[in-house]
């Protein structure tokens, strides 16, 4: 769609089509590549950490050079540039570990959709498992929330327990089997088979119920099952996700966790016997949870015992400690790291003055340097008999002398209908093939749209494109003589020369020359 035909859709239209693409951009997760394009991915990512590894070797080899020869400032400006390197290279490792991740799971989830026959049966099992553990856990609150249920219902409760705990630990180890690697998928949910092991049942007997009030906790553990499955079905909670993936912010929720427990087993161990408000589990967890988050203790239960009160002590301290660093961990990851930021885009900048300082000492020699070559090219060029040798001159000169990627020269045929390759330097990948037929393709769509123009009021221009295969640009020069149309030069430039004004210019240069002595090859 062009720019005019943009601007004559109507408002409305025009919000929907951004809308729209908004909303695929920000709902798109790795997840829905498939795997080769994961593993592809992960070998780039792969290349950028040998790389960065390569620049931290050197770089420590100069620093040691830096101390030898007795010069802090060189030696403490090299450091912060180790500091900064080994920072994206801690990046980089744990982008590759994500993306280690995904490809496990993208496998995983492609056995099961093989295995089950269909997404929507694969989607209707992580349905019912979710729905499972959203019941259990209702139960399980319900349990601790009424006191003195009648022995049936507990009864009832346990059997539909056990029941869910052995559908799950079924799941648990069919996904297992279906894995490619079990050690992967034993380190990422052994939290799913823990807490579908039917503990409270087992611990039914003598003192070990008194143990099975706290053990019946466990089973609260599987929301973080159910968290992940909601998280894969609204991708817009994709945020959550990545703010819990940080180390610090999950320590500071797993200590909090086992304060939690430690408190309530601890103040009902200790005082639970004397008073009667503190012994129930629900009002142990309570006055451990209160104690944790907000020191108010007093308001449900101040402990007599020294010890008591010691432990009272303790579990502040350490809840003020745990609770800093659980909203200094979730601030950072909501607002985001402007420090780094800052940092990244002065070295960047940093960068660039030093490519403008050496690109403006080494001008005046690269010009004349090109100005040279360039004439000695054109020169052998129109030296050549024949036009086949005339391209396979131009071709080589483009790959050796001036740093084209691929190059090659395609002839107008005598009844223009396509064009004929005559010499072609390269990867074959990435140049077109050797016939191309008028309006097919980048080169015919560009020589079909010169053969309809007045070459002589036609200001000859290269026409670009982005090559994603070597992420530079793919640049297609015309070759006019006595305003005839004889064919075209494709080449493609690398990323960082690309914008070089004399590379992108160079092209049609010899382009024209070559245009000149192929004219005067069919004269004669």
């Amino acid at each position: 769609m062009t720019l005019l035909q943009a601007e004559a859709l109507p408002l409305s239209e025009r919000e929907e089509r951004v809308g729209e693409i908004h909303r695929r951009a920000k709902q798109w997760r790795l997840m829905d590549c498939t795997e080769d394009t994961l593993r592809r991915m992960r070998a780039a990512v792969d290349q950028e950490m040998n790389a960065v590894e390569d620049r931290l070797a050197k770089a420590d080899e100069v620093f040691a050079q830096y101390v030898e020869l007795g010069n802090p400032s060189a030696a403490e400006q090299t450091l912060e540039d180790i500091n900064r390197m080994s920072g994206e290279w801690e990046r980089l490792k744990k982008r590759l570990r994500e993306l280690d991740d995904v490809i496990q799971e993208r496998h995983l989830r492609t056995r099961l959709v093989e295995l089950l026959g269909s997404e929507r049966r694969v989607i209707a099992v992580d349905a019912i498992v979710l729905v499972s553990i959203l019941v259990v856990v209702a139960m399980t609150l319900f349990e601790m929330m009424v006191p003195n249920l009648p022995g049936a219902t507990i009864e009832a409760i346990t059997i539909v327990d056990t029941a869910i705990c052995v559908m799950l630990l079924g799941d648990f180890f069919v996904r297992l089997a279906v894995s490619d690697d079990k050690g992967w998928y034993v380190r990422n949910y052994w939290l799913d088979f823990v807490s579908s092991i039917p503990f409270y049942a087992v611990l039914r007997f003598g003192r070990l119920v008194r143990i099975a009030r706290f053990v019946r906790l466990l089973r609260l553990l599987r929301l973080t099952r159910a968290m992940r499955l909601l998280l894969f079905v609204f991708r817009g909670l994709d945020k959550l996700t990545k703010t819990f993936e940080i180390n610090l912010l999950k320590r500071a929720v797993l200590i909090a966790l086992a304060l939690l427990l430690f408190g309530a087993l601890a103040i009902s161990a200790l005082e639970g016997k004397e008073d009667q408000s503190i012994g129930s589990l629900g009002d142990s967890l309570w006055w451990s949870f209160s104690t944790i988050v907000t020191g108010g203790f007093a308001d449900l239960y101040n402990p007599s015992s020294s010890t008591g009160r010691l432990l009272t002590v303790s579990m502040i301290l350490l809840g003020l400690t745990v609770t800093g660093i659980f909203t200094a961990s979730l601030t950072s990851v909501l607002v985001g790291d402007e420090s780094d930021r800052l940092e990244q885009n002065q070295h960047r900048f940093e960068e660039r003055l030093q490519a403008v300082d050496h690109k403006l000492d080494l001008l005046t020699g690269e010009t004349n340097g090109a100005l040279v070559a360039l004439e000695a090219v054109a020169q052998a060029v129109s030296n050549q008999p024949s036009a086949q040798a005339l391209a396979e001159t131009l071709v080589g000169s483009l790959t050796s002398d001036f740093c084209s990627v691929q190059a090659s020269v395609h002839r107008l045929d005598a009844e223009q209908k396509g064009l004929v390759r005559l010499a072609h330097g390269g990867p074959d990948r990435l140049g077109p093939p050797e016939w191309v037929p008028l309006g097919q393709g980048f080169v015919g769509e560009t020589a079909a749209w010169l053969l309809e123009q007045d070459l002589s009021s036609l200001d000859l221009e290269p026409r670009t494109q982005p090559s994603m295969e070597v992420q530079g640009t793919r640049m297609v020069c015309p070759m006019v003589a006595a305003q005839q149309l004889l064919g075209l030069l494709h080449i493609v430039l690398p990323k960082n020369l690309a914008s070089d004004y004399l590379y992108t210019r160079l092209p049609m240069t010899l382009a024209h020359h070559a245009a000149m002595a192929l004219h005067a090859a069919q004269g004669e």
